[in-house]
Protein backbone atom coordinates (compact mmCIF):
# COMPACT_ATOMS: atom_id res chain seq x y z
CA UNK A 1 0.00 0.00 0.00
CA UNK A 2 2.93 2.36 0.59
CA UNK A 3 4.28 1.99 -3.01
CA UNK A 4 1.00 2.83 -4.35
CA UNK A 5 0.80 6.31 -1.81
CA UNK A 6 4.00 6.58 -3.24
CA UNK A 7 3.22 6.33 -6.99
CA UNK A 8 -0.97 7.77 -6.60
CA UNK A 9 2.07 11.09 -5.57
CA UNK A 10 4.53 10.88 -8.07
CA UNK A 11 1.51 11.05 -10.42
CA UNK A 12 -0.27 13.73 -8.68
CA UNK A 13 3.21 16.15 -9.36
CA UNK A 14 3.85 14.70 -12.70
CA UNK A 15 0.75 15.37 -14.12
CA UNK A 16 0.29 18.89 -11.75
CA UNK A 17 4.07 19.63 -13.64
CA UNK A 18 3.10 18.47 -17.00
CA UNK A 19 -0.35 20.62 -16.60
CA UNK A 20 1.12 24.31 -15.65
CA UNK A 21 3.95 23.44 -17.72
CA UNK A 22 2.60 22.89 -20.30
CA UNK A 23 0.25 26.16 -19.62
CA UNK A 24 3.56 28.34 -19.80
CA UNK A 25 5.06 26.83 -22.19
CA UNK A 26 2.02 27.39 -24.80
CA UNK A 27 0.38 30.40 -23.24
CA UNK A 28 3.96 32.52 -23.08
CA UNK A 29 6.84 30.70 -25.26
CA UNK A 30 5.19 29.40 -27.76
CA UNK A 31 2.01 32.08 -28.63
CA UNK A 32 4.87 34.42 -28.51
CA UNK A 33 7.04 33.19 -31.27
CA UNK A 34 4.43 32.41 -33.41
CA UNK A 35 2.91 36.27 -33.10
CA UNK A 36 6.53 37.23 -33.98
CA UNK A 37 6.28 34.93 -36.80
CA UNK A 38 3.11 36.59 -38.23
CA UNK A 39 3.98 39.99 -38.00
CA UNK A 40 7.33 38.70 -39.44
CA UNK A 41 6.08 37.02 -42.60
CA UNK A 42 2.34 37.61 -42.80
CA UNK A 43 1.78 35.86 -45.84
CA UNK A 44 1.86 32.61 -43.62
CA UNK A 45 -0.80 33.88 -41.18
CA UNK A 46 -2.45 31.38 -42.40
CA UNK A 47 -0.29 28.11 -41.89
CA UNK A 48 0.96 29.70 -37.96
CA UNK A 49 -2.42 30.12 -37.27
CA UNK A 50 -3.14 26.79 -38.34
CA UNK A 51 0.05 25.12 -36.43
CA UNK A 52 -0.91 26.73 -33.03
CA UNK A 53 -4.60 25.59 -33.15
CA UNK A 54 -3.17 21.99 -33.52
CA UNK A 55 -0.81 22.23 -30.74
CA UNK A 56 -3.40 23.81 -28.54
CA UNK A 57 -6.16 20.91 -29.18
CA UNK A 58 -3.60 18.47 -28.59
CA UNK A 59 -2.68 20.00 -25.59
CA UNK A 60 -6.42 21.11 -24.32
CA UNK A 61 -8.11 17.97 -24.89
CA UNK A 62 -5.21 14.98 -24.79
CA UNK A 63 -3.05 15.93 -22.33
CA UNK A 64 -4.53 17.95 -19.65
CA UNK A 65 -7.39 15.17 -19.62
CA UNK A 66 -4.67 12.45 -19.13
CA UNK A 67 -3.74 15.01 -16.42
CA UNK A 68 -6.90 14.96 -14.88
CA UNK A 69 -7.55 11.66 -14.69
CA UNK A 70 -4.22 10.87 -13.13
CA UNK A 71 -4.55 13.53 -10.86
CA UNK A 72 -8.42 12.27 -9.80
CA UNK A 73 -6.82 9.04 -9.67
CA UNK A 74 -4.13 10.05 -7.04
CA UNK A 75 -6.41 12.12 -4.74
CA UNK A 76 -8.78 9.03 -4.62
CA UNK A 77 -6.22 6.85 -3.56
CA UNK A 78 -4.69 9.04 -0.95
CA UNK A 79 -8.54 9.66 0.36
CA UNK A 80 -9.15 6.29 0.82
CA UNK A 81 -5.41 4.95 2.14
CA UNK A 82 -6.32 8.15 4.71
CA UNK A 83 -9.88 7.29 5.51
CA UNK A 84 -9.16 3.48 6.18
CA UNK A 85 -5.71 4.15 7.35
CA UNK A 86 -4.08 1.64 5.61
CA UNK A 87 -0.10 1.60 5.67
CA UNK A 88 -0.10 3.95 8.63
CA UNK A 89 -1.32 6.74 5.69
CA UNK A 90 -2.40 9.78 7.14
CA UNK A 91 -3.32 12.53 4.91
CA UNK A 92 -0.72 15.71 5.57
CA UNK A 93 -2.85 18.89 6.31
CA UNK A 94 -1.61 22.59 6.01
CA UNK A 95 -5.03 24.61 5.03
CA UNK A 96 -7.47 26.00 7.38
CA UNK A 97 -9.86 23.69 5.40
CA UNK A 98 -9.75 19.67 5.05
CA UNK A 99 -10.34 19.70 1.26
CA UNK A 100 -8.78 22.93 -0.30
CA UNK A 101 -6.33 20.94 -2.60
CA UNK A 102 -9.05 19.28 -4.08
CA UNK A 103 -11.91 22.13 -4.38
CA UNK A 104 -8.79 23.50 -6.12
CA UNK A 105 -8.12 20.91 -8.43
CA UNK A 106 -12.07 20.65 -8.69
CA UNK A 107 -12.15 24.55 -10.23
CA UNK A 108 -8.95 23.52 -12.43
CA UNK A 109 -11.11 20.71 -13.78
CA UNK A 110 -14.05 22.39 -14.80
CA UNK A 111 -12.31 25.40 -16.20
CA UNK A 112 -10.23 22.84 -18.59
CA UNK A 113 -13.06 21.57 -19.32
CA UNK A 114 -14.65 24.43 -20.54
CA UNK A 115 -11.58 25.59 -22.23
CA UNK A 116 -11.69 21.83 -24.25
CA UNK A 117 -14.88 21.51 -25.09
CA UNK A 118 -16.91 24.45 -24.84
CA UNK A 119 -14.85 27.62 -25.75
CA UNK A 120 -12.18 25.92 -27.94
CA UNK A 121 -14.81 25.19 -30.55
CA UNK A 122 -16.59 28.23 -30.64
CA UNK A 123 -12.78 29.85 -30.99
CA UNK A 124 -12.30 27.50 -34.24
CA UNK A 125 -15.77 27.93 -35.23
CA UNK A 126 -15.18 31.71 -35.32
CA UNK A 127 -11.88 31.25 -36.90
CA UNK A 128 -13.43 29.41 -39.76
CA UNK A 129 -16.15 31.67 -40.37
CA UNK A 130 -13.90 34.81 -39.77
CA UNK A 131 -11.23 33.44 -42.84
CA UNK A 132 -14.22 32.80 -44.98
CA UNK A 133 -15.44 36.41 -44.58
CA UNK A 134 -12.11 38.65 -44.13
CA UNK A 135 -14.07 42.29 -44.32
CA UNK A 136 -16.68 41.19 -41.24
CA UNK A 137 -15.42 42.88 -38.19
CA UNK A 138 -18.09 41.45 -35.96
CA UNK A 139 -16.61 37.91 -36.54
CA UNK A 140 -13.34 39.89 -35.39
CA UNK A 141 -14.73 41.12 -32.38
CA UNK A 142 -16.47 38.71 -31.07
CA UNK A 143 -13.35 36.21 -31.90
CA UNK A 144 -10.75 38.59 -30.05
CA UNK A 145 -13.66 38.84 -26.99
CA UNK A 146 -14.01 34.53 -26.90
CA UNK A 147 -9.65 35.15 -27.25
CA UNK A 148 -9.59 37.57 -23.96
CA UNK A 149 -11.51 35.05 -22.48
CA UNK A 150 -9.86 32.28 -23.08
CA UNK A 151 -6.53 33.95 -21.46
CA UNK A 152 -8.19 35.05 -18.52
CA UNK A 153 -9.77 31.22 -17.92
CA UNK A 154 -6.21 29.76 -18.66
CA UNK A 155 -4.10 32.43 -16.51
CA UNK A 156 -6.85 31.53 -13.60
CA UNK A 157 -5.88 27.55 -14.01
CA UNK A 158 -2.00 28.74 -13.97
CA UNK A 159 -2.68 30.42 -10.61
CA UNK A 160 -4.53 27.52 -9.31
CA UNK A 161 -1.89 25.08 -10.45
CA UNK A 162 0.99 26.93 -8.57
CA UNK A 163 -1.50 26.71 -5.41
CA UNK A 164 -1.61 23.52 -5.94
CA UNK A 165 2.43 23.03 -6.21
CA UNK A 166 2.60 25.48 -2.96
CA UNK A 167 0.34 23.64 -1.13
CA UNK A 168 1.51 20.33 -2.28
CA UNK A 169 5.35 21.13 -1.19
CA UNK A 170 4.09 22.37 2.37
CA UNK A 171 2.63 19.17 3.01
CA UNK A 172 6.18 17.78 2.04
CA UNK A 173 7.63 19.53 4.62
CA UNK A 174 5.42 19.05 7.02
CA UNK A 175 6.02 15.26 6.79
CA UNK A 176 9.53 15.47 6.49
CA UNK A 177 8.88 17.80 10.30
CA UNK A 178 6.87 14.87 12.15
CA UNK A 179 8.39 12.63 10.63
CA UNK A 180 11.67 13.66 12.70
CA UNK A 181 9.77 14.86 15.79
CA UNK A 182 8.99 17.64 14.72
CA UNK A 183 12.91 18.31 15.12
CA UNK A 184 12.55 20.24 11.84
CA UNK A 185 13.26 24.06 10.98
CA UNK A 186 10.92 26.23 12.57
CA UNK A 187 9.93 23.95 14.94
CA UNK A 188 10.16 24.59 18.87
CA UNK A 189 12.09 21.60 19.09
CA UNK A 190 15.08 23.33 17.33
CA UNK A 191 15.22 26.57 18.72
Amino acid sequence: MKRLILIANWLYLFSLALWVGGMFLLGILVEAVIRINQRKHPESFDLLSHIMNVIMDVFNVHVVYWCMGLMVFAVVIRRIADRKGLAGYREPRVTRKAYTKEVLLAIMVVLSIYIGSFLRPQMHELDRQKKANPAEQRLQIQFNRLHTNFELVWFVNMILGLSLFYIHGKEMTRFRDEETGGAGPGSSAAS
